[in-house]
Order: structure tokens, then sequence, then C-alpha cells
């Protein structure tokens, strides 16, 4: 049986947080106002807990689902199977552990940024989400500005995993301010210190800093994401898995939109992730409404959209004329699918 929630230090950003614990199944529930809602599956300081802490925490920041009561996501480390058997359950109406999304050491890592360019990119991002009209100031607390500015408060250079002093955190934290003002990219209120007395920092875009943002929105399509349309369950699990292993061979980001987002209908929210992809993937074997629709819609924005289809299923005829992947098993999707993104989209 779950503990009540008792008052904690959040064990990735250091906010206060609440946390519950289930000694039954050996895992721990956090609810932080930087990182979010999230659970984990033994203890986070266990050896069989391998996420980069650094990475979890900037991760969680930009990837959190809203703080309100009808939000019923939360990200766990439990196997998929089990948050697609509560998936089900919640949507049948049993409300016993919210809607679940898997969460792995791959996933956060295939997120998480290569380049110190690529981190200044998506913190001009973060900042022109979290300031409502332009021209106005934000203000960030330090912990959640750390997760915000890809600062490591964990040192991991020796093999294990050791708390960096708060010195060199405020220090790296500065150091990317400084490089993001001399870009010219933000602005910070009058006076010499970044926080104030509140611990506050308080911050703007500039006009080059939405230029940035601009730059960056009208090229999103030539990021790594590529959005995967297709038939979801427990059936098409094997397939699911072939392709996003192809894509992630391929060096791009598989975007399965139950992951994501939970609607069952398609909504802006799905669009968007259809025109940020690189391009997109579909696969036809089951015939499925929804995976026809984001492959037109994809079309539509001049998108590049790679088909794939068992081998033995007879394609509709307005889509049976466009080049197409026939597999056979699994096994095939994976590399076929890779090879075609190789030389096609690269």
């Amino acid at each position: 049986m779950a503990s009540a929630p008792e008052n904690c230090k959040c064990i990735l950003c250091g906010s206060e947080a609440q946390k519950q614990t289930d000694p039954a199944t050996v895992t721990v529930f956090y609810a932080c106002p930087v990182c979010g809602r999230f659970e984990i599956q033994l203890p986070l300081d266990a050896p069989e807990v391998d996420f980069d802490f650094n990475h979890l925490g900037s991760y969680l920041l930009y990837n959190k689902f809203p703080d309100n009561i009808l939000e019923p996501r939360y990200y766990t480390n439990r196997d998929k199977e089990w948050c697609d058997k509560w998936k089900r359950k919640y949507d049948e109406g049993d409300r016993t552990h919210g809607r679940p999304v898997h969460l792995s050491k791959e996933i956060v890592e295939n997120w998480y940024p290569s380049t110190f360019a690529e981190k200044i990119d998506k913190i001009i991002l973060f900042l022109d989400d979290r300031i409502k009209h332009v021209g106005e100031k934000v203000a960030l607390g330090k912990e959640e500005l750390y997760s915000a500015l890809f600062v490591d408060r964990f040192d991991y250079s020796t093999g294990k995993r050791i708390n960096r002093d708060a010195q060199l955190i405020s220090a790296q934290s500065h150091y990317m301010l400084s490089c993001l003002e001399q870009k010219g990219y933000i602005e910070q209120g009058k006076g010499d210190q970044w926080f104030d007395k509140d611990g506050l920092l308080k911050l703007s875009l500039t006009p080059e800093g939405y230029s940035r943002v601009d730059i960056l929105q009208k090229n999103s399509a030539n990021g790594r994401n590529a959005f995967v349309a297709m038939q979801f369950g427990d059936e098409t699990k094997p397939v699911r898995e072939a392709i996003r292993e192809g894509i992630q061979k391929a060096g791009y980001i598989a975007i399965f939109i139950d992951e994501v987002q939970h609607n069952d209908y398609i909504t802006p929210e799905l669009l968007k992730y259809i025109k940020n992809s690189r391009f997109v993937v579909v696969d036809l074997t089951d015939k499925n409404n929804g995976a026809y629709f984001e492959e037109g819609y994809a079309m539509g924005l001049g998108k590049d959209v790679i088909q794939i289809c068992r081998n033995d299923v007879r394609l509709h005829f307005d889509v049976a004329q466009k080049n197409t992947i026939m597999w056979k098993d699994e096994n095939d999707i994976i590399e076929k699918l890779a090879n075609r993104i190789k030389a096609t989209i690269d």
C-alpha cells in the first residue's frame, strides 16, 4: 500500500516537492513544481536506474504535462506493457493509476541536445513559450532556470553520481546566461546581478532573440523528429518498435502521438507534431483512417512521407502508386526503413 504524500526535496532539481512511496512495488512518485509529476520504479539512487539525472531533469521540465487536476498523465519508468495496460484501464474509467506515459533512458537521451548550439536554440524556444506577450519579462526561480539552461547538477566523471558544488552550478548558469546575452538574444532587468533578492531571474527576449525564434520555428522541419502514423494497440507493438528502431538507426527520433498526447481524436497538438517533424512514416497495414488523414495532412504540407505496409495487404488505390516499403515481418522493417530514410531524407 502506498504511503501518504510527504514533503521532500525533489531528487532531480532540489525544489520543494511531494513524494509518495509504495514499498510493495518499490516505486516513488514525485510531484514537483519544476519537474512535474513522475514515478520511478526502484529508488532513483539505485544502480538499476541508469538515467543521467542532468538530462532527466531538463527533459522533465521541457516536456512536463500541464499542472492541473484535469491532467491525468505522468511519466514513469515502468515497462511499456504496464503503461499500456493502465492507459487502457484509464480510458475505460479506472482512474487508479492516472494515465502513465512510459519514459526510458533511451527516450531522454534521444531528446537531449547533443551540441551546445542545440542547447541555446532549445533555451530560446523555451523562453518564447514562457513569455506570454512580446516584450514582457519572465521570472524564473533558480531550480527551474538550471533545468532550462541544461546546467549539470551532478558529476559523473568518476563513474559515480556526485552532487556538484553549488558555486560550480551557479557559475555554469551564469556562463549560459552570458552566452545568451552576448549573442543578443536576452536582456535582464536593471542591475548587475542576474538574480534578485528573492532568488528570481527576470529577463526578456530581445528583437534578435525573437528573430532567432522565427528562424527556428520556420526551419523546424530540418530537425530530427519523425512523426509515425499507424494503428496503436497490443497487436501492433512489434511493428511499432521495429519502426522506432529503424528511424533511430537512421539518426532520427520517432514521435508516436500517444507518447506525447493522449487525446483519441485529431487535435491541433497532433497536427503541430506533424508540422514540426522532418518527415512522416505511415504504416498502412491496418488501413487506419487516422493514419490516412495524417498522411494526407503531411503531404499537403509538402512533407516527405514514407509508406510501409505488410506485403499481404492490398493498398487503397489512392496511395497504391506511391513507392511503398512492403514488409514480411518486423525484422524487415528495421533495415528497409533505415535505408529508405538515409537514401531519401538525409
